[in-house]
């Protein structure tokens, strides 16, 4: 079998290149320029963005811990606390909690203070101060546009309320476009083996993006905290309320024994003796109740103690001193080295490109 022929570059078309290269280095160099300028204009005009990172490690949830600890006192007063030991809410869902609606609403009532000094709500912040990229805001200039022009046919609706108060039941349009803004600005990562969260915020201001990030770190604890105390604190306050209920008529039936003895202290009739006698076992009848509620009282607040998630900052949230956004002088070599590539592709395709026109033409005819 005879070898297949491999294509060989020969120096005769490397020459031939060069040269068509050459005779149109007018037309590259300008065509470099205008994207270097394009450039240049981008990256001097851009906003510059910063990103404040937190490093958050949860408690790590142990029912054998419960078992072993609470097991012999709850044993005491008949509760069985084997299966209320796991977690019904899990590192993996984090995610879900942070980009969920309610809690997004919440970070819009955060109060924030720029690097300008002013103070104020986040809400207001990102409609009125937040610095934008002008080239974004040409992008959706048409969009607004037509927007603008469609609300002139359209009857004008009454507004909602204030445009600074967010209710995550009833949401403008606008307030949703914010609300969605804020999740982009967010992120959220856990590590599936360490359970490690790392929350991040990206803001055009560092005073705010650390702000941001503090407050984010800190809903998201309440928001766990809360979901995995709540049956817990029911329990709790339950409990609270039989031992009060049932300290108030020990109390009671203890005064009333006390005052029956002292009234009927010499006095030896049957029927006296037969009523003491029932008042005391009614008063140690209420004081086993009292001191069975007591027990569970102090299980239930051991319980509680137990559920509330304790978090580690492994990474505390602080004003960034470099933007996490790309370097100008990148930027500016990026574009000056996509047009550069452009115009010398442009330049040695457009024979071979015209030349398939032609014979596309020929067969035609």
């Amino acid at each position: 079998m005879e070898k297949e022929k491999k294509p060989v570059i020969k120096e005769q078309d490397i020459m031939e290149l060069l040269s068509t290269l050459w005779k149109n280095k007018r037309f590259i160099i300008r065509f470099t320029l205008l994207f270097f300028v394009f450039g240049v204009v981008l990256a001097v005009t851009s906003v510059k963005k910063y990103t404040v990172e937190v490093m958050v490690a949860p408690e790590a949830s142990d029912g054998a811990s419960l078992a072993g600890n609470l097991g012999s006192l709850a044993s005491m007063v008949g509760i069985d606390l084997g299966a209320a030991s796991g977690d019904a809410i899990y590192p993996l869902i984090y995610p879900d909690i942070v980009t969920s609606l309610p809690f997004l609403t919440s970070m819009m009532d955060v109060r924030v203070k720029t690097q300008d000094g002013v103070d104020t709500t986040y809400s207001y912040y990102q409609a009125k101060l937040q610095k934008k990229y002008w080239f974004s805001e040409v992008l959706k200039a048409p969009k607004k546009g037509l927007m603008k022009l469609a609300s002139l046919f359209k009857k004008q609706q009454p507004s909602g309320g204030d445009p600074y108060v967010f209710d995550p039941y009833r949401l403008s349009k606008q307030q949703l476009g914010q609300v969605e803004t804020l999740k982009n600005k967010t992120t959220i990562f856990v590590d599936k083996k360490t359970e490690v969260i790392t929350l991040s915020f990206t803001d055009s201001d560092p005073e705010v993006a650390a702000v941001m990030a503090e407050t984010m770190e800190k809903f998201l604890e309440e928001a766990v905290t809360e979901y995995r105390t709540k049956k817990a604190q029911k329990d709790c306050q339950y409990m609270e309320k039989l031992y009060l209920e049932s300290k108030a008529e020990y109390e009671k039936i203890q005064r009333e024994y006390a005052e029956y003895v002292d009234h009927n202290r010499n006095i030896t009739l049957e029927s006296v003796l037969i009523e003491r006698q029932r008042l005391e076992e009614e008063k140690e009848l209420r004081n086993t109740l009292y001191s069975q509620w007591a027990q569970q009282l102090m299980v239930s607040q051991a319980k509680l103690q137990h559920n509330t998630p304790v978090f580690t900052t492994l990474k505390p949230a602080s004003v960034p001193a470099q933007p996490s956004s790309i370097r100008r002088l990148l930027v500016i070599f990026l574009y000056g080295f996509t047009g550069l590539v452009i115009a010398v592709l442009f330049v040695l395709l457009r024979k071979p490109f015209h030349q398939i026109l032609d014979k596309m033409k020929g067969s035609e005819k």
